[in-house]
């Protein structure tokens, strides 16, 4: 995953360069604000994209400047699209996400840049899967969908999260065309990606691509080849 992120790595690393992390904790202080639902046990469940533990983090903030302290663990909800940060779980905070640019997540030997995208929306933070300006790039966002537990043909209902209750994972991608026009997939099928390509230059180019697979349906991987063979093929 670390050699699709490009530019937006490169931009936290210079960033960084000018930071002094003295400051780091009345920084955070003035862009979060508690976390009001901790006592509904909404902190266990597979509704984080980090479920197993929380995780190191670099925060680019609305001014250009990087918060980063070894201190600080973040999550991030997807259902409720909340970034949540602390320091021992006892206190957790919301960052206001009118605050922040992209974070900059690091799990186990992997690193993962979402970013806010406003002129789509400005509630999702985007995962940025290939950022290449002036070429194709890729981003997803993951939706969350909670699925009630059943008990005979009668659905549970509780006012917090059920053990039995489970989360289903929906990725939408969004291809970055070199115009800086986007499109949308939800589907990861032949016939959705040839869609998204419909009115671009490169549409035989897709088509061969996906024509020389031979498949019909394609996991995140496939489509993530298939935008780096684009880029390359405009080198």
């Amino acid at each position: 995953m670390k050699k699709y992120i490009t530019s937006t790595l490169f931009c936290f690393a210079i960033l960084h360069m000018t930071y002094a992390q003295g400051n780091a904790y009345a920084e955070i202080a003035q862009i979060t604000t508690r976390f009001k639902y901790l006592d509904e046990g909404s902190l266990y469940g597979k509704n984080f994209y980090f479920d197993s533990k929380w995780v190191k983090a670099k925060l680019l903030r609305a001014d250009n400047s990087i918060v980063s302290n070894d201190s600080f663990l973040f999550n991030y909800d997807k259902i409720d699209r909340r970034l949540l940060i602390t320091t021992d779980f006892k206190n957790i905070f919301e960052v206001d996400r009118r605050e922040f640019k992209a974070v900059l997540f690091y799990w186990h030997d992997s690193s993962f840049v979402f970013k806010h995208i406003n002129f789509i929306n400005d509630k999702d933070l985007f995962q940025v899967i290939i950022n290449d300006n002036g070429k194709y790039s890729l981003f997803k966002v993951m939706r969350t969908k909670l699925i009630k537990a059943n008990y005979g043909e009668a659905s549970f209902y509780s006012s917090g999260p059920s053990k039995s209750d489970r989360y289903q994972d929906i990725p939408e991608y969004y291809i970055f065309f070199p115009n800086r026009g986007y499109k949308t997939i939800f589907f990861l099928k032949k016939a959705a990606i040839e869609r998204a390509f419909d009115l671009d230059p490169d549409i035989d180019k897709v088509e061969d691509y996906l024509n020389s697979t031979g498949q019909k349906e394609y996991k995140e991987c496939d489509l993530i080849q298939l935008i780096l063979y684009l880029n390359k093929m405009a080198a």
